[in-house]
């Protein structure tokens, strides 16, 4: 299971249209309850599996290449499921620190929207959520409703 705790921001540069992303990140697994939390309150939702990653040492950030089969939340039109080839290819950053490497499975990719890009917050392997939730589920612990069938 994948994910951080991350702030971002803008620092303005020397010249008036430079500006450096600024990532305040501590990489760790999410944890149930953050993962619950994630899914009600996320930019976006996302089931899907990994297609590649790259990183890129200049912006100090890897791109996760996702295979988007299905779109179960989003505030903003990100994501596009359906069509055929590059259409379910969608990319999702993450700070290059955090070490993320393809995994094989499918997964809940869950995170924000900065500056029009879509960024990673949790993404577990899609059986773990279902076990967290169900079991927020029947302990009526769980803070929103989620059609993950």
């Amino acid at each position: 299971m994948l994910g951080y705790i991350c702030q971002m921001g803008l620092i303005a540069g020397h010249r008036p249209q430079a500006h450096v992303r600024v990532h305040s990140c501590a990489c760790r697994p999410c944890s149930d309850a953050e993962l619950l939390l994630a899914v009600c309150t996320s930019d976006f939702v996302i089931h899907g599996t990994i297609h590649g990653v790259t990183h890129d040492a200049e912006l100090q950030e890897s791109i996760i290449t996702v295979v988007a089969t299905r779109v179960l939340r989003q505030t903003l039109p990100l994501f596009r499921v359906g069509g055929s080839g590059d259409q379910r290819l969608t990319s999702i950053r993450t700070p290059l620190h955090c070490g993320v490497h393809p995994g094989p499975g499918t997964f809940l990719f869950m995170g924000w929207s900065r500056f029009g890009e879509a960024w990673l917050g949790c993404a577990p392997r899609f059986q773990e959520f279902c076990h967290a939730y169900e079991a927020a589920q029947t302990a009526h612990r769980h803070p929103c409703e989620v059609a993950l069938h």
